[in-house]
């Protein structure tokens, strides 16, 4: 199935249908585990949506970072394959795979609520004010977030990106945790060498991004176009 169509058809369609096993197939694969799933599912469709609209923005004549939309079109493709890797493991252990709606500006607010929990980790992202998630969700700009010729806009979308992906990894955390209390040793292990390998190593990646990109911020802030430029180029 075309890329596209698949994304297009999991973002579109919300199914409600009662939750039914496979009990030909499941064994030692407990519903809580399933919904947790499926819960991921989502939340993987909903990066990889948020990383499209952000490769969009970057895209724009008036933004003009392609190496920046090259990453963020290649991140959304790597989380649409997340999502459909998931939805195989889950029809493989005999669960029952259910699809929700997406509401960017929904997923906004989350992200940014993440980023002032203690759970994200990082002190420095209490303020974090999502404008450019804002902006492509509803064509507007936050009070909060000033004219966009003074956005920093790829250290802006690092930021948001490295909350995201930490967001993630935070709820695969918490799968691993179930499935280990309910002796799931296939689901652990698929956790530890296919998700959780990848998604430390995606945030290792994208931190590396904002050293560089905050490097740019010293004397004032007046290298910082010239230095996202000569970034930008590197990520072609």
């Amino acid at each position: 199935m075309n890329s596209v169509v698949f994304l297009a058809l999991c973002l579109c369609v919300s199914y409600v249908a009662s939750k039914e096993s496979v009990p030909l197939v499941t064994q030692n694969y407990q519903m809580t585990i399933d919904d947790m799933l499926v819960q991921q599912v989502q939340k993987e469709l909903t990066a990889s949506y948020v990383y499209q609209a952000y490769a969009s923005y970057f895209q724009r004549a008036d933004v003009s970072l392609p190496g920046i939309k090259k990453f963020f079109s290649d991140a959304s493709i790597e989380e649409r394959d997340h999502a459909q890797s998931l939805i195989d493991y889950i029809n493989k252990r005999g669960g029952h795979a259910q699809y929700d709606k997406i509401d960017l500006k929904a997923v906004c607010e989350t992200v940014k609520s993440f980023g002032r929990s203690d759970t994200s980790g990082l002190n420095d992202f209490e303020d974090r004010r999502m404008c450019i998630c804002g902006f492509v969700a509803t064509k507007t700009i936050n009070d909060n977030c000033g004219p966009r010729e003074d956005w920093k806009e790829g250290l802006m979308a690092f930021e948001d990106t490295l909350l995201i992906e930490r967001y993630v990894n935070v709820q695969l955390l918490d799968i691993h945790k179930k499935a280990d209390a309910e002796n799931d040793a296939h689901l652990t292990h698929i956790l530890e060498h296919e998700f959780l390998e990848e998604q430390v190593n995606s945030i290792n990646k994208i931190a590396h991004h904002i050293t560089r990109l905050r490097s740019f911020e010293k004397n004032n802030g007046n290298n910082y176009k010239l230095g996202e430029y000569i970034f930008d180029q590197h990520l072609k």
